[in-house]
């Protein structure tokens, strides 16, 4: 009985096999979102990531962008460098991602690897930072009409100059400049995500050195001497507040100890021994 159902086996093994049915990639079972992503991305293969995806070459793409404080890693007073935590929003439409859900069972929105599709070359203007890309890898979600959904998460590195003159009761103001690097305004315009000129707090951890004072953005349209077409830009100001609690208890209480003990010092008889006791207690 053994040796008839492992004779069958061998069999069906060879027909299938044969008929080319066997395991064949052409004959799988794909889902309408598996063959959305696939006819999405063998499109923009055929068409190249290269260019900004676009009909008329004159028309600008429109691109909105916001930024989300997450936490304020590092402000290194020494180097003037602020380190932050950052969600980046960027939404966009590209018109080599649009489809009709009707051909796909309804599909209307799906995820496909950034690295496969065009963005936008968003930087940091004033990044002190020795690495290549500033974005995490993160999907981008893909609507119907072509708009494009691009949430990565950052963290930021950027100049900032500090002014410690009122240590440590001092506030910091820090700027963030982002802008396209190599598209002017004619051929990338940008503007705030949800038309919210402000850094988001929504996803906040807060510091327990700094407190957030204000966080507003503004558009910028500059024209550089190197070009005669506008350049826009998106400016966010970080202003910082020290908190003063710690340094209460580590500078500012151990300095009025001291200046009350020397004053006392002042009021003994110099004859007193105690004088002389407090005098060498003070030094130490």
């Amino acid at each position: 009985m053994e040796v008839y159902i492992y004779v069958c086996s061998v069999v069906l093994f060879l027909t299938s096999s044969s008929n080319g049915n066997f395991l064949k990639p052409g004959n799988l079972a794909l889902s309408h979102e598996k063959r959305l992503i696939k006819d999405l991305i063998d499109t923009y293969k055929e068409a190249g990531v290269t260019g900004r995806p676009v009909k008329n070459s004159s028309e600008p793409i429109s691109l909105k962008y916001g930024l989300g404080l997450v936490q304020i890693l590092r402000l290194d007073e020494k180097n003037q460098v602020l380190t932050i935590r950052a969600w980046n929003r960027l939404i966009w439409t590209d018109y080599l991602l649009s489809w009709n859900s009707s051909d796909y069972g309804g599909v209307s929105e799906v995820r496909v690897p950034a690295k496969d599709i065009w963005r936008p070359d968003l930087v940091l203007y004033n990044y002190a930072d020795d690495r290549l890309s500033e974005f995490r890898d993160a999907l981008c979600v893909v609507s119907e009409n072509g708009e494009v959904l691009w949430i990565p998460t950052s963290i930021f590195k950027s100049a900032c100059s500090i002014d410690i003159t009122n240590f440590p009761f001092d506030s910091q103001i820090c700027h963030l400049k982002f802008g396209s690097w190599s598209y002017d305004g004619l051929k990338l315009d940008i503007d705030f995500y949800q038309d919210s000129p402000h850094i988001s707090l929504t996803d906040y951890v807060p510091s327990n050195e700094w407190d957030v004072l204000a966080h507003p953005g503004r558009k910028n349209v500059i024209f550089y001497p190197c070009c005669t077409q506008p350049f826009p830009d998106l400016t966010f100001t970080v202003v910082i507040k020290r908190q003063v609690a710690f340094y209460n208890y580590i500078l500012i209480l151990p300095c009025v100890l001291l200046s009350l003990l020397t004053m006392i010092l002042f009021w003994l008889p110099p004859e007193s021994a105690a004088k002389m006791q407090l005098g060498k207690l003070s030094l130490l």
